[in-house]
């Protein structure tokens, strides 16, 4: 995670050229990224069973429609369970 910035790099960065600027802006975003990659979990992974008990557990979805989701999630392959 990157440092705020602070008066002495405001300073500093209003020297800057259009590609440092750039340069700058871009290792912001790619800090940011990353940062919100490893807070993520890497992969949720649900099989018939448990995701059907996921639903259930959810107010107002009952049984045929969680039977439902899950069969969709099952016809449309593994693609449907990427993250």
């Amino acid at each position: 995670m990157m440092k705020p910035l602070n008066f002495g790099n405001y300073q500093t960065m209003k020297r800057y050229t259009y590609n440092q600027m750039n340069q700058w802006a871009t290792s912001v975003y790619m800090s940011g990224y990353q940062d919100g990659q490893d807070s993520m979990p890497q992969i949720l992974e649900y099989d018939e069973n448990t995701l059907e008990e996921f639903l259930l557990s959810i107010e107002g979805v009952g049984e045929e429609v969680a039977k439902k989701i899950v069969q969709a999630f099952i016809e449309k392959g593994e693609v449907a369970f990427d993250v």
